[in-house]
């Protein structure tokens, strides 16, 4: 279901493309250097939807590959982000994903985690953290809510009134050490730790 409503609304996530570059340009701006990006080489952003996080972390050299289940937010992702070391490809991370382990030096997912079905997201974690070598960054929302993120959780029926309960708590399941970044009002970078290497976080 969660496929097909971001499907039909594919074009008007288009239409904030710009307005995601530049809020994401601006998180990275502030906090990327709280973890070692100029370190790293490969990034996977699931859940990429038009490619917004994509197309920035693309212009900073990296080399991207962009994930989505939705097949027309690929579409739209495709024409708007044209750098020749950003990728996309269709796929579901609760499904399984067709990377070997440990494909990426750190993943990204940005307001995903929150939209699975609570019975559903360790497995949706265990898997990025499969495919990451170093770092799993999930960008959600922090336990704080507001009335208008309210009624657009409420219309969009996922799960986030039961996510944003014990967030981390629910990652400490999965990964054996988070560090927590406030990077907005009610944004919060969970960045997890892969057990194979050391991520410093300054």
């Amino acid at each position: 279901m969660a496929k097909d409503l971001f499907n039909s609304i594919a074009h008007i996530y288009g239409w904030f493309h710009r307005y995601q570059m530049k809020r994401f340009a601006q998180i990275l701006d502030s906090h990327g250097d709280k973890i070692p990006l100029a370190h790293m080489q490969t990034v996977c952003d699931v859940g990429c939807g038009t490619g917004a996080l994509c197309a920035v972390l693309g212009a900073k050299g990296l080399t991207v590959t962009g994930i989505d289940a939705a097949q027309r937010m690929l579409e739209v992702a495709k024409k708007k982000v044209r750098h020749p070391n950003v990728t996309f490809v269709q796929g579901e991370a609760g499904k399984g994903l067709s990377f070997p382990d440990s494909s990426f030096d750190v993943v990204f997912t940005s307001y995903v985690a929150h939209g699975i079905a609570k019975e559903k997201r360790k497995a949706f974690y265990t898997e990025l953290k499969r495919i990451a070598t170093k770092a799993v960054i999930i960008q959600d929302y922090d336990e704080e809510r507001s009335l208008a993120t309210t009624i657009i959780e409420w219309l969009e029926h996922g799960d986030y009134f039961r996510f944003i309960q014990h967030p981390q708590k629910e990652m400490e399941e999965v990964f054996p050490v988070i560090i927590p970044i406030t990077v907005g009002k009610q944004a919060c970078w969970y960045v997890c730790h892969c057990p194979s290497k050391e991520l410093t976080i300054r």
